[in-house]
């Protein structure tokens, strides 16, 4: 099977090329990748068959992100969803995700016991950093679930403006990052555009000496594992460069590892669905007036055409 033009931005080259060709441990994801992925539902089950997953994300001015975590995540099957959310957002949040469980928070609050107690020790899998830049002390809270999480951690959007390289190498977990180019290029601190060149080689690097799973957003979504593999996804459309899409993507992957799937199965799955969301909803109303809710709404129909 060939692949035409895959987006000259990640292989740079315009010519047809084959899926040999491409370097050893570099693969494609595709339907037959994907389609097998997500478990049958079982008549003798319940919500907390399919997983129960915590997100600490949002902030005044982005409740939106956490939003579109929850909903993201709910659509992708989670059993329980839970938000843990600044006091101020959470009129909003409780609104516009009424399946998820809210729990809000303060400085003063026993911060640190509500966020063991509640996230930490209820959670299968954790997600922070969508929407969290108005959030003054979000680098402790982060802090803190790197040193506490016993579960997968899921790290977005501010997590990763926040996040110091060093602290990763001591997490025993999975660690899941989930930057786009400029979020990645200031976390490693290079240039945007040269962390362009060869994007392949520099992803597999970086997974394999920090022992993290990159997702790195861009116009091919690229998955590379601490194990030297990476994976080129093959959905998605220009339409989903639009603020909140990424937060829909973090609520995908939570949603698939606190499900129980394996970790680099359910990242392939989670970016894989992901763009196939955006192609449904660019089918439908276009690319020009694609949004992030357009994503969760297109999720179950993306999700029907991989499980039959």
């Amino acid at each position: 099977m060939s692949l035409k033009d895959l987006d000259n931005y990640i292989l740079g080259i315009e010519e047809e090329i084959e899926i040999k060709d491409l370097n050893t441990g570099v693969h494609l994801t595709e339907l037959n990748d994907v389609k097998n992925v997500l478990r049958k539902r079982s008549r003798n089950s319940h919500k907390g068959t399919y997983g129960k997953v915590g997100f600490v994300s949002g902030s005044k001015g982005m409740a939106g992100a956490c939003v579109l975590n929850l909903n993201a995540a709910l659509r992708s099957g989670s059993g329980l969803v839970k938000a843990f959310i600044p006091d101020e957002i959470y009129p909003v949040v409780e609104a516009m995700s009424l399946e998820a469980i809210t729990c809000t928070y303060d400085a003063k609050d026993k911060l640190f016991d509500k966020l063991q107690k509640e996230i930490i020790d209820y959670s299968d899998a954790v997600a922070t950093g969508s929407g969290c830049t108005n959030i003054d002390y979000y680098d402790v809270i982060l802090d803190y679930l790197l040193k506490n999480c016993k579960q997968a951690l899921v790290i977005d959007a501010e997590g990763i403006n926040k996040l110091n390289l060093k602290d990763l190498k001591g997490h025993k977990e999975p660690v899941v990052l989930t930057p786009h180019y400029g979020e990645m290029a200031k976390l490693t601190g290079v240039d945007t555009e040269w962390l362009k060149t060869d994007i392949i080689e520099k992803s597999r690097s970086f997974s394999t000496e920090y022992r993290v799973y990159l997702v790195l957003k861009g116009p091919r979504t690229l998955i590379s594992c601490p194990e030297g593999q990476v994976f080129i996804n093959t959905t998605g459309n220009p339409g989903m460069a639009t603020a909140g899409s990424g937060d829909v993507l973090t609520g995908i992957v939570a949603s698939f590892i606190g499900q129980g799937i394996e970790i680099k199965s359910a990242l392939r799955a989670a970016v894989y669905i992901h763009g196939a969301a955006g192609d449904l909803g660019a089918e439908s109303i276009g690319r020009h007036s694609l949004k992030a809710g357009d994503l969760v709404n297109c999720l179950p129909y993306a999700i029907k055409t991989i499980t039959g």
